[in-house]
């Protein structure tokens, strides 16, 4: 793991905040996504790799669809968003700052996040892009069902695997 290559901060986020991410990236050449909490922020290195999984896609199984690279953490003040989030996302929190993000249709997310995901993290990715189906890594490729009790795999906050492909 000296070079970190077979590392990956894996995310979540709705397909429409995917979409309108992939064209500010496309257009300004980054974008800075929500993360939820801080998660694993803190701990990715520049440059890792960054597997999104579409968090609202009911039909499909779980897995990342999308993929970029991570630039760095963004520190926002809790009052404001900071300037290039996706934005599908900064509307829906203009109309409804107190409603809480609607629940996930899957039964069960990501539990390893002990205390809630915490105050609104963001971070800047560079070349935000869909995988073509047969590059999409499902959830068992991401963390194996053993070690996450057999529960879906959605990560409220970010989260660094070890990716093996």
């Amino acid at each position: 793991m000296a070079d970190g290559q077979d590392l990956a901060l894996v995310v979540a986020l709705p397909a429409r905040h995917l979409a309108s991410a992939a064209e500010i990236c496309g257009t300004q050449g980054s974008v800075i996504l929500p993360a939820g909490g801080p998660g694993d922020l803190d701990a990715a290195p520049a440059g890792v790799r960054v597997l999104v999984i579409v968090s609202d896609d009911p039909d499909r199984a779980p897995g990342a669809g999308w993929e970029a690279r991570f630039a760095e953490r963004v520190d926002a003040d809790p009052s404001s968003w900071p300037e290039g989030v996706p934005p599908t996302w900064a509307a829906e929190r203009a109309a409804a700052p107190s409603v809480p993000p609607p629940a996930s249709d899957r039964e069960e997310d990501d539990e390893d996040d002990d205390d809630g995901p915490g105050p609104q993290s963001f971070l800047r990715v560079t070349d935000l892009v869909p995988l073509p189906p047969e590059r999409w890594i499902h959830a068992n490729e991401l963390v194996p069902k053993q070690s996450r009790e057999g529960r879906t795999f959605l990560p409220r906050t970010p989260r660094l695997i070890r990716v093996v492909e």
